[in-house]
């Protein structure tokens, strides 16, 4: 997907640590996508080197050309945002 970064989701991903190869791979093959906000909301898990699972979930404008990212973080809270 090609994408920009707004600057919130630049300074998250500094700020919480999130590799900007995972968060490719996940907007590249998202696990789910769904709609909230009026944006959509890539999401995809990932395991750690420590064998801990999260769920990234990344907030997509994609009324945009390139899409957006919006927001980006990660959880491990993975069944509180399944559907």
């Amino acid at each position: 997907m090609r994408f920009i970064l707004s600057q919130h989701a630049q300074e998250e991903l500094i700020k919480r640590k999130i590799s900007i190869i995972i968060l490719e791979l996940i907007l590249d093959h998202p696990e789910q996508i769904i709609e909230e906000d009026g944006l959509k909301v890539y999401q995809g898990t990932f395991t750690t080197n420590n064998n801990k699972t999260y769920l990234l979930r990344a907030y997509v404008n994609d009324l945009v050309e390139p899409n957006k990212i919006v927001t980006v973080y990660c959880t491990i809270k993975i069944n509180k945002y399944r559907s």
